[in-house]
């Protein structure tokens, strides 16, 4: 029976008529779980490709999201190149009537047969440069320890009225410069 005193005398003393206080060390640490666990489940995306005024995107039934990527906006006036205007196009005498089409990139923009442009070019490839450049900082490596290679992705936002020559050049253009896989944009068809 004494053994059963001790006990119960141990249980009662345990019992103090204290205040209860919250443990904020167990309180922070599931906190900080569920703030990791929002964090790592949170998913967002860089990409905020804009549109200049009066740009006509043809229509598109896809409902894919482009990844992130440069952007190349062509108009009937001009080009830009990650928001820079960098090419102004010139109306031709022969269509100076028609505001459809008649825009051409001008003489000494252009080089190698009249395919290349250069400001284009130019842009491209010190974009190119300074990507390069960050994949090489960078702690991410392939499976030999080389720096990730350069992946080259372009999106394009073409007008309906521009020309498919100039397109054409504008693609040759950034292939020449290392960029070979090109990403269309549309605008989505509304149901």
């Amino acid at each position: 029976m004494a053994f059963r005193r001790s006990i119960r005398s141990r249980r009662a003393r345990k019992k103090i008529n204290a205040p209860l206080e919250l443990q904020l060390t167990s309180m922070m640490d599931v906190m900080v779980i569920i703030l990791v666990f929002l964090l790592k489940s949170y998913a967002t995306s860089t990409n905020s490709f804009t549109t200049v005024p009066g740009l006509k995107l043809p229509i598109s039934v896809s409902q894919d999201v482009p990844p992130d990527s440069l952007q190349v906006i062509i108009t009937p006036e001009g080009l830009t190149f990650e928001n820079e205007r960098i090419v102004d196009f010139v109306q031709s005498a022969a269509a100076a009537g028609d505001s459809e089409s008649g825009y051409t990139l001008k003489g000494g923009d252009l080089d190698e047969g009249g395919r290349r442009i250069i400001p284009l070019y130019d842009a491209l490839m010190k974009a190119r440069n300074k990507a390069e450049l960050l994949r090489a900082k960078s702690a991410a490596r392939d499976a030999n320890g080389q720096p990730l290679p350069f992946e080259g992705v372009i999106a394009i936002q073409a007008d309906k009225r521009v020309q498919y020559d100039t397109i054409k050049k504008i693609m040759y253009t950034s292939g020449s410069a290392g960029y070979k896989v090109f990403r269309f944009l549309a605008m989505q068809k509304e149901t």
